[in-house]
């Protein structure tokens, strides 16, 4: 597909809990500047929510656990071009959707294995190759394969929750209500994983159990102005139904690399 698709990066991933193809845009790119997201009440403040930034954490890491899935999704526009990604994560399987522009990814982990579904324009992103007869395919990447670990990270529920924590010394914030959801937020410096040299990052984590993140952001300040990344935590504890594909391509039998 002409022109040649925008990048989509293993750092831009990170920044979206999805971080899996090339090497050019920046964790940065992805912020977006955004209105407040939520507003406080003057309610009784729950217990939970006076304990502090590295308990709530702490609290919310192992409830998320114990939940077992969740999916964690965003969207944004890089360059003009519309972006988004959704990942439903549990223990074992994950899959992952990502579209930056014309180029669209789809990422399965199953049984320790990974299987990619690209559009021409994703494979060209992805590996520098036009590979039309490979396009819309499930192909199957083994752990043995160079390939695999950059599609398997951020994607089953363990890999995902390393990214989510903030860094540092953290500090909490007065009870907000996001997304229709009472909570507290926990702030620091941004986890490693999202790819920001500096700026902070909130997680916002519900005041009432389970005790799970409900809402990520990431800002930072670029070129002079404030920008913010907002990351969505939905459906925890829900049973995804992801599958091996039927009759998927070895990658060595494809034509790209690794």
């Amino acid at each position: 597909m002409r022109p040649t698709p925008p990048t989509i990066t293993n750092s831009t991933r990170r920044a979206c809990l999805a971080r899996r193809v090339g090497a050019v845009v920046s964790a940065t790119s992805l912020l977006m500047t955004l209105g407040p997201i939520a507003h406080a009440d003057a309610v009784t403040v729950p217990k939970f929510a006076t304990e502090s930034g590295r308990q709530i954490m702490t609290a919310a890491m192992n409830a998320s656990k114990t939940q077992g899935s969740v999916t964690s999704s965003s969207a944004t526009t890089i360059s003009g071009q519309p972006y988004s990604s959704v990942t439903d994560s549990s223990a074992k399987t994950g899959e992952q959707t990502l579209q930056l522009g014309p180029a669209k990814s789809i990422v399965r982990v199953v049984g320790g294995t990974v299987y990619i579904k690209d559009d021409a324009a994703a494979i060209q992103a992805q590996f520098g190759v036009s590979a039309p007869k490979d396009a819309n395919r499930w192909i199957e990447i083994p752990s043995t394969n160079s390939n695999f670990a950059r599609f398997n990270s951020g994607i089953l529920l363990s890999s995902m929750l390393s990214e989510v924590s903030p860094a540092g010394n953290l500090k909490t914030t007065t009870t907000l209500v996001v997304r229709h959801i009472r909570v507290v937020g926990v702030t620091g410096k941004p986890n490693i994983h999202l790819g920001l040299a500096s700026g902070t990052e909130t997680v916002y984590v519900a005041t009432i159990g389970p005790h799970v993140p409900v809402e990520l952001v990431a800002s930072d300040v670029t070129q002079g102005q404030r920008q913010t990344f907002v990351i969505t935590f939905t459906n925890w504890g829900k049973n995804f139904h992801i599958a091996q594909p039927a009759s998927p391509l070895l990658i060595s039998s494809t034509k790209l690399p690794g």
